[in-house]
């Protein structure tokens, strides 16, 4: 069987696991290399970008955001992929995952709840005009 090259980063992390795994593990464990890898990229600005703590803290927080990661990436990548079909999930995930690792959870995190309570507001009638 003659296959044809992958030439996409989620191809060249089954290729680096195929080295050390059989090649059907590596096709399951390589996509996840991608993410792991990504996230712990992007949350290497956040830290960076942090008021200084202890070591402690800042490995927990990688495996928080590399959790989180793992967990977000794939589903993220698949719902983009529903909206625009030339975007596979394969070439999106490592994208998905530095930006998964970069963003400042808890600031997005309050804006989006504050969103949605004024939305809530909007919907009964309690505007933000008095």
């Amino acid at each position: 069987m003659n296959q044809q090259p992958v030439l996409d980063i989620v191809g060249l992390f089954v290729f680096i696991a195929a080295l050390i795994f059989s090649s059907e593990v590596a096709s399951v464990v390589g996509p996840y290399m991608v993410i792991v890898v990504g996230a712990t990229l992007g949350a290497s600005f956040k830290v960076a970008r942090r008021e200084k703590t202890t070591r402690t803290s800042a490995v927990l927080f990688f495996l928080r955001v590399v959790g989180m990661a793992v967990f977000l990436t794939v589903v993220l990548a698949l719902i983009l992929n529903s909206y625009r079909p030339d975007l596979s999930p394969r070439v999106t995930v490592a994208p998905i995952a530095i930006l998964i690792g970069f963003i400042d959870w808890p600031w997005a995190l309050t804006k989006i709840i504050r969103g949605m309570f004024a939305a809530l507001d909007l919907a009964r009638g309690k505007g933000g005009a008095s």
